[in-house]
């Protein structure tokens, strides 16, 4: 992939994404209705597939963000960038104010705990979400809080990297060209959930 003077905001995501709040409304509404312990049960585990479905693949999201980023951060890191937006902010302060790009994130970490407990409660077992998950979407959240909500990010040099990206400062450009690489393979093949098989993108 070439770039010459601007790179994308996003290279993608937004095509093969969706919003978490709204499917797991979905999947889920007829399980918060009143029944008794054993419907619950018997409904949970029959959903419990597709509730972990949606956390892997939204998680993927955030973790694509965070590796897209630290692309752009350290691809260019001599030869700085503008990055260009799909989308526009906010203009108006009111609306500056209340954007909260990890607000998601922060959703899935709460709904994590509450299907944790559910699953302990009706069905005697973890939900056995991996660390992982969690540690992507705790990354997410400081990428977020550290970059402004990304409201300041014109250029590839103004974007800041969480801490688990840290060793991205050690790759090669042949590295980051591969990461560039295998993130456009992933998103021509829509399925945002093999993010999560490149990891932090630890060579």
């Amino acid at each position: 992939m070439e770039f010459e003077k601007t790179v994308p905001f996003d290279p993608g995501y937004s095509k093969i994404s969706f919003y978490f709040e709204d499917q797991i409304s979905y999947v889920m509404g007829g399980y918060t209705q009143p029944k008794s312990p054993h419907q619950k049960k018997f409904q949970l585990n029959q959903l419990k597939p597709m509730v972990l479905d949606l956390i892997n693949k939204s998680t993927a999201f955030y973790l694509g963000c965070m590796l897209w980023g630290g692309f752009l951060s350290q691809r260019f890191k001599n030869d700085p960038k503008e990055v260009v937006r799909s989308t526009p902010l906010p203009t108006n302060e009111e609306e500056l104010q209340a954007l909260d790009c990890s607000h998601e994130a922060k959703f899935i970490l709460d709904y994590i705990n509450t299907f944790e407990r559910d699953c302990l409660y009706y069905l005697n077992t973890p939900a056995k979400i991996p660390n992982f998950i969690i540690e992507i979407l705790k990354g997410y959240i400081e990428f977020a809080q550290i970059n402004n909500n990304f409201i300041n990010v014109e250029k590839t040099s103004d974007v800041k990297l969480p801490k688990v990206l840290d060793h991205f400062k050690d790759l090669s450009e042949e590295q980051l060209d591969n990461l560039c690489e295998k993130i456009y393979t992933v998103i021509s093949y829509g399925k945002i959930e093999k993010l999560l098989d490149l990891g932090f993108y630890k060579v």
